[in-house]
């Protein structure tokens, strides 16, 4: 089997990995607590960093010719979801600090996870 299928295999199997990986985690916790402080960091950096490398200039003129999704996007980011995070702190009536989190939450455009995953499925990511 060529490298390529083989990597493009376990590429997406990636929910397969993601659900394998969570049951270990529940069932030896122990295995997966080392992964924390700088190695968040690093493996945040590492996947984030192989998700730009396969960025083409194709991508970025594609942004460029439909500014104005772009656009909206990227005020409802700043705006809509810290408001809805701000809703729902009130609603549920949190302290203050689980609050404030929640809305910093909300101004996080999309986890790394989600763009693997989005990556994965070749969807629209401009």
């Amino acid at each position: 089997m060529p490298l390529s299928r083989l990597l493009a295999l376990l590429t997406n199997a990636f929910p397969v990995w993601v659900q394998v990986l969570c049951a270990g985690a529940l069932v030896q916790p122990d295995w997966f607590t080392w992964f924390r402080g700088p190695w968040i960091v690093w493996g945040l950096a590492i996947i984030m960093l192989g998700m730009g490398v396969t960025l083409t200039l194709e991508d970025f003129q594609a942004v460029r010719k439909m500014p104005k999704p772009v656009a909206i996007g990227f005020v409802a980011q700043y705006t809509i979801m810290p408001v809805l995070g701000w809703g729902i702190g009130l609603a549920l009536d949190l302290p203050t600090e689980y609050a404030v989190g929640l809305i910093l939450v909300a101004c996080c455009p999309g986890g790394t996870a989600s763009n693997v995953v989005t990556l994965i499925a070749k969807a629209d990511v401009c």
